[in-house]
């Protein structure tokens, strides 16, 4: 079996377990889960073999397009719909949107300190190579193309990134990957920024700032009882436990961010999205959220897209998972899942900031309140603690 052959099969094996895991999700079953990260880690390493013979790559003669220095990120506290919105962004002919969520400031650069250029672009690499054929079990997937066209967006993506890497090492590697990705993507259009996402960056502000000092921000915040809904029903189908006081206390820090964020950056460079505004009336909003990107008004600001197709919905009510529109109908749903006295205690968890963002939250009787004051104080002393 030639190179090439060989490389059709792992991808044509790796679509096989993307089917599987699409079918358990959102469970991560063994040996299906494992098997799929596995053949998608292989094959990162074969594309930097066939690219570079796995050895270090010569600096390429290549100019940065305008776009690196204009990253737009969206951040918010999980289960807000920082996802929808992403996918709204997807298709805009003036931006790249990296896809699924990059973590890149909470958990790739602490990966990555103290080790060589060279093997912060393999790292890098097989970092993206497994968000651009997303193993969420969501479809689409491929989100850089199919596999099977020509020529070979994985391949295109691979070499452009690690000639990057070699040419620009004091740079940030998370725009050099969306660079990297408009051009496996074909160099389309005239792209004014890229985006990427990640929930909790919020608190990472100051470090993106740091790297991207012309960086905007689009924070999505929802009604509390709204993510705890979410996140029980996940939690349920995982058969994982949900803490209501955690999820409350880590939601009043995800809003005070943004109203922190936005007062030291202002209206134009930092943007709250209410979520319910998102879904009940999305032109408007996203007309604000153009703005603040910087980019002109598109009717696919309407449209969920992956890679330019059509996105199914990250809902946690699978029944209600739609394809290509924008879901409505699960602001309240949580009214199904949460007992009084779970949406007692997350009220009482982020009732504090939440008015700050928009939502005015019932006040929680004295017991929920007296379990979310103790957690408090119980963080308090471990974070003194942890100081000394």
């Amino acid at each position: 079996m030639n190179e090439t052959d060989s490389l059709t099969e792992a991808y044509r094996r790796i679509d096989e377990l993307l089917a599987i895991r699409a079918r358990d999700h959102p469970r991560r079953v063994e040996p299906a889960w494992s098997d799929l990260l596995a053949a998608i880690d292989g094959l990162a390493a074969r594309l930097r073999a066939l690219v570079g013979g796995g050895g270090p790559q010569e600096p390429a003669p290549v100019v940065l397009p305008g776009f690196y220095e204009r990253p737009v990120f969206v951040v918010g506290h999980r289960k807000t719909g920082t996802t929808l919105l992403l996918d709204l962004l997807d298709a805009h002919p003036e931006l790249v949107v990296l896809p699924g969520e990059s973590n890149h400031f909470i958990t790739f650069l602490p990966r990555i300190d103290e080790v060589t250029a060279d093997e912060v672009a393999a790292e890098a690499q097989a970092w993206w190579i497994l968000r651009l054929i997303s193993p969420s079990g969501i479809p689409p997937f491929w989100a850089a193309g199919r596999w099977d066209a020509t020529p070979d967006p994985y391949e295109l993506f691979t070499r452009e990134l690690l000639a990057l890497v070699a040419s620009y090492e004091l740079l940030d590697v998370l725009g050099l990957a969306a660079v990297a990705l408009h051009a496996a993507r074909g160099g389309r259009g005239r792209p004014r920024a890229w985006v990427e996402k990640t929930p909790g960056q919020e608190h990472e502000v100051e470090r993106i700032l740091e790297r991207y000092p012309h960086a905007h921000f689009l924070h999505v915040v929802r009604d509390p009882r709204g993510v705890a809904g979410a996140l029980a029903r996940l939690d349920a189908q995982t058969d994982r436990r949900t803490d209501m006081v955690e999820i409350g206390l880590t939601l009043d820090r995800s809003f005070a961010a943004a109203v922190g964020n936005l007062r030291r950056l202002g209206g134009d460079r930092y943007l709250v999205v209410r979520y319910e505004d998102l879904v009940a009336d999305p032109e408007p909003t996203m007309r604000g959220v153009a703005h603040v990107a910087g980019i002109d008004w598109d009717e696919s600001l309407l449209v969920p897209t992956v890679g330019g197709v059509a996105a199914t919905s990250n809902s946690a009510w699978s029944e209600r998972k739609v394809t290509g529109t924008i879901e409505s109908r699960g602001v309240d749903l949580w009214r199904e899942t949460l007992s009084r006295r779970s949406s007692e205690v997350v009220c009482a968890g982020a009732r504090a900031s939440a008015r700050s963002v928009g939502y005015d939250l019932p006040r929680p009787r004295p017991g929920a309140a007296a379990e979310v004051a103790l957690r408090r104080a119980r963080l308090a002393l471990s974070a003194r603690r942890a100081r000394r």
